[in-house]
This record gives structure tokens, C-alpha cells and sequence, in this order.
């Protein structure tokens, strides 16, 4: 008997590895590790995932990774194909292996119980967000003051591929952009290195009372023609089911979408992200649990925000597990929160390595080893952070919790020579302050 699969497309995002647990439970199947494959397909039947709810059946038929149960087998396969009506042969088929009235009547008994915790209507009941007709906040939270447009690649040009590049950035008391860095990118080997040099040379309102804040620009590449064949492409693959394209559409879906008389691109991403979610694509159900917290695009809804988190970050998602770290801090449970930081700080994600020192630092949160740290702090700079005003302050700091006084003294220099650089006359007194400090340490 064949697992049912999903077809994963690559067409916008091939430098986005978005983490899909179907396709890992499939490619384990494969692989002949089974009861890996079943864990994780169980995973995603409780989620309402219609195709792992079939393959745990086929699973329980045949015995593969899980003691045989044909009660089991029957009732899995029956609510995958909830309303469909399309797996009646095969479910015939699996009755024919059921002799017994009594156990069928058990295997119907069944059906009933999974249909009440993991049908369709529960789990819109559990998971789903309530959407409403507010638009999602636009990324762009900072506008320039003065700016140069950055250079359309010809490569891109001549093969009509156009992009996205999502910045994070701080900005410095007189308007300079520090820590420059890219978040994500559509067609990133084109347009990172222009989105950054760019940004380099932009100014922005001057921020004189929140240099730790972190600002977001998005910089579209668009060409006139052709008209976002990609897009169109991917929106035509998410309506098709493709899990993967349900939350690209999602995530870039309002891309060349025009402004509203109330400036606002109407477009809300929470249908998409919960069908992608639904389908075991972390990334959504991140995104998910994060509009639900927030209010954002749909009725704000904790509850359903944390159970979400609490599946992505199963599934080891780091930003989930960051999220619920956070959560459990501001609830005062420092244990809770110190726990799912450490597991976060397993990640190999520069921008997510950057949000936890961040955090540990300007939230001073006591007991994480500087090694740690600083292994955060080098993975930001091997990513090619420009700018790197905040992100030496904070390597600074480290050293300074690793007992290496000189090295903090270095980094806190180069923070605020780098600030002077970019033509800064107002030096925050965080950094002056502190490097007195160090200095005061060593005489």
C-alpha cells in the first residue's frame, strides 16, 4: 500500500528552507525508519493533517513502525477521507480483513472518538483563526529620509526574475543605519548584496531614545513586465494544496498588490498560513501562533497561539521555542523560560542569533554561558552584518561575562569607532558609560 504524498515546489523561494515535517516523516519512510516516520506522521494527524492521518492508517494495515490494529487502521483511513468519499473501495477493502461484527462495530466506535478530537471541525475549532477584515501591519516600520535606489542586477533584468529583501537594521541617534542584516529574501543570490549596499547609504529619523529597537524595511526589485508570473504560479500552487506555496503565498502573497484609500495593501495572510500550518509547514505555524498572540489579521486568540508554538517548537523550531521562552518570562517562570532558551540557542540561524543575545542582554536575563554567546554573536558576523555597531556592543559583553576584560574593551571601541565611521557626533552614553566601565575593571 502506497503513503500519500505531497509534492514540494521550489518555484519562488530556493534559498528559503522552510521546514516541513510531512515531507521529513515521507522521506523517513523511505528510509526505512518507521517508527521515526510514525511519530511524526502522528504528529501531524492530531494537527488535522489529512494525508498522515491516511498514512497512519496504511500503517496500522500493514504493521510498519507500529504493532499491526486493523480497528486502528480503519479509523484512520475513514477520517482522512472526512466528507470526501474517495477512499470507499480501500476502506471496504480493510472491512473484508475485519471478520469480526463486534470489532468492526469497535473500529466504527473509533472513528467516532479520532473524528471528535482530530475531524475537521475540531480542529477548527482548536486551531483556527478567527479572520477579520483588519489588514496585517505593513512590514516597513521605518521610513528613509534620504535614499538611493539600489541597482537592479542585469543578470536578474535580463531573465525577468524579480525579488523581495526584508531588512533588519537599527537606527543610530542622528539617522545612520547600524547592524544591517537580511531577514529573508525571494531570489536572495541576485538581490542581497544590493539591498545591503544600498541601505548602507541611506539616512532615516534620527532615533535618539530606542537605539536598541529593531526596524524592518522591505526593498521590492520589480520589473514592469512580465507581470509576476511567479507569483501567479505560486498562488495557483497553493489553491492546489501544495503546502509549501500556501505559506510563501502567504508570507509575499501581498507583493505588487496595490494600496487601498486607506493605505493599507488589502491582503490578509492568516487563510494561507493556516492551511500551510495545517500541513505541517513549521514556518506557518509559527505564523500562525504569532497573528493569534497578536491580534493581527484575525481575533486575537493566545490559547490558539501557544498550542501552535507549542507544535511548531516540537517539531524543533527555534523561533517557537524563543517565542515560548519569551512567554514564560513575562509570566514571571524564569525556569521555563531559561529551558526553552537553551534549546533555542540551538539554532543556526543568524538572524535568530542575533534576537537571543539580544534579548539575554537587554533583558538581563542571568545563567546563560557567554561561550554560548559568543558562538551567537559569530554566526551574525559570519553572515555579513553591516554596520556592526550593536552587535560588537554586545560581543562586548559577552567577553565581559567570559572574564576577558581586554577583549570587551576592543569590542566596545570598535561599537563606538564604528559609529564615528558613519559620521555619528552622538555617541549614545550606553556605550561611552560602559566603556568606562570596562576601563575602570582593569585599572
Amino acid at each position: 500500500m502506497n503513503l500519500k504524498r505531497i509534492l514540494i515546489a521550489f518555484l519562488l523561494l530556493p534559498s528559503l528552507e522552510l521546514k516541513a515535517t510531512f515531507q521529513d516523516a515521507t522521506e523517513l519512510y523511505d528510509n526505512q525508519s518507521y517508527q521515526q516516520a510514525f511519530t511524526e506522521f502522528e504528529k501531524l494527524a492530531k494537527i488535522g493533517h489529512k494525508s498522515s492521518q491516511f498514512n497512519l492508517g496504511v500503517m496500522y494495515l500493514e504493521g510498519t513502525g507500529v504493532k499491526q490494529d486493523l480497528v486502528k487502521a480503519y479509523a484512520w483511513v475513514k477520517l482522512s477521507d472526512e466528507d470526501a468519499n474517495k477512499e470507499v473501495d480501500f476502506l471496504e477493502e480493510i472491512k473484508g480483513y475485519i471478520s469480526d461484527k463486534e470489532q468492526l462495530a469497535s473500529a466504527e466506535e473509533h472513528f467516532n472518538f479520532l473524528k471528535a478530537k482530530y475531524g475537521t471541525e475540531a480542529i477548527v475549532e482548536k486551531y483556527k483563526p478567527e479572520i477579520n477584515d483588519v489588514n496585517i501591519t505593513e512590514v516597513n516600520n521605518i521610513k528613509p529620509l534620504k535614499n538611493t535606489n539600489p541597482d537592479y542586477p542585469i543578470t536578474a533584468q535580463l531573465k525577468g526574475i524579480e525579488g523581495l529583501v526584508t531588512l533588519n537594521l537599527h537606527v543610530s541617534p542622528s539617522g545612520y543605519p547600524t547592524d544591517i542584516r537580511v531577514e529573508d529574501a525571494v531570489q536572495e543570490r541576485y538581490f542581497k548584496r544590493v539591498a545591503l549596499k544600498a541601505v548602507r547609504k541611506w539616512m532615516f529619523t534620527p532615533n535618539e531614545s530606542d537605539f536598541p529597537h529593531v526596524f524592518k524595511y522591505r526593498m521590492g526589485f520589480q520589473l514592469g513586465s512580465p507581470k509576476r508570473e511567479r507569483l501567479v504560479s505560486l498562488k495557483e500552487k497553493a489553491i492546489d494544496g501544495d503546502a509549501k506555496s500556501q505559506y510563501l503565498y502567504g508570507k509575499y502573497g501581498s507583493f505588487g498588490v496595490p494600496y487601498d484609500e486607506n493605505g493599507h495593501r488589502p491582503f490578509n495572510s492568516n487563510s494561507w498560513y493556516f492551511e500551510a500550518a495545517s500541513n505541517g509547514v513549521v514556518n506557518a505555524q509559527h505564523a500562525v501562533a504569532d497573528n493569534l498572540i497578536e491580534g493581527k489579521g484575525c481575533e486575537a486568540d493566545p490559547k490558539k497561539g501557544i498550542a501552535w508554538l507549542t507544535i511548531a517548537a516540537s517539531a524543533g523550531y527555534e523561533p517557537s521555542m524563543f517565542y515560548l521562552a519569551k512567554l514564560s518570562f513575562d509570566k514571571g517562570n524564569g525556569e521555563q523560560g531559561t529551558e526553552w532558551l537553551t534549546q533555542a540557542f540551538e539554532t543556526d540561524d543568524p538572524i535568530l542569533s542575533y534576537k537571543l543575545v539580544s534579548y539575554v542582554f537587554d533583558n538581563d536575563i542571568q545563567g546563560i554561558n557567554p561561550k554560548t554567546l559568543l558562538k551567537l554573536l559569530q554566526s551574525v558576523l559570519n553572515s555579513g552584518v553591516k554596520n556592526p555597531v550593536r552587535t560588537y556592543y554586545y560581543l562586548a559583553r559577552a567577553y565581559e561575562l567570559a572574564g576577558n576584560l581586554d577583549e570587551a574593551i576592543d569590542y566596545q571601541e570598535e561599537a563606538i569607532e564604528e559609529l564615528e565611521d558613519l559620521g555619528e557626533t552622538k555617541i549614545p552614553v550606553e556605550f561611552t558609560s560602559y566603556l568606562s566601565k570596562l576601563k575602570k575593571k582593569v585599572s
